[in-house]
């Protein structure tokens, strides 16, 4: 885990911004959208567990799922040249490239 850059923020802000997450529901808004869709996980993810992957491919089954695998939650900032590879593999097999 990243915690030498990390923001400070108190534990009620955490816990009210965990509970928001807990609230939204974007898999109208997953399904609605008709274009290509890269959803990357990380293998060392407590908040969003790899495994969840799973049922994202039985709602979506047409979606690409990417594993960052030695990451967590902060994967963005814990491997950005694993995320951008990701991206841009997912891309070019898309033809946006």
């Amino acid at each position: 885990l990243l915690s030498g850059g990390a923001p400070h923020t108190s534990g009620p802000v955490l816990m009210a911004g965990l509970e928001l997450l807990a609230q939204l529901d974007t898999r109208h808004a997953l399904q609605a959208f008709r274009g290509p869709q890269l959803h990357l996980f990380a293998g060392l993810d407590g908040l969003v567990p790899a495994e969840a992957a799973g049922e994202l491919l039985a709602l979506l089954p047409d979606v690409e799922i990417g594993l960052i695998e030695q990451a967590s939650h902060a994967f963005l900032l814990e491997d950005p040249h694993g995320v951008a590879g990701a991206i841009q593999a997912f891309l070019h097999e898309s033809g946006d490239d």
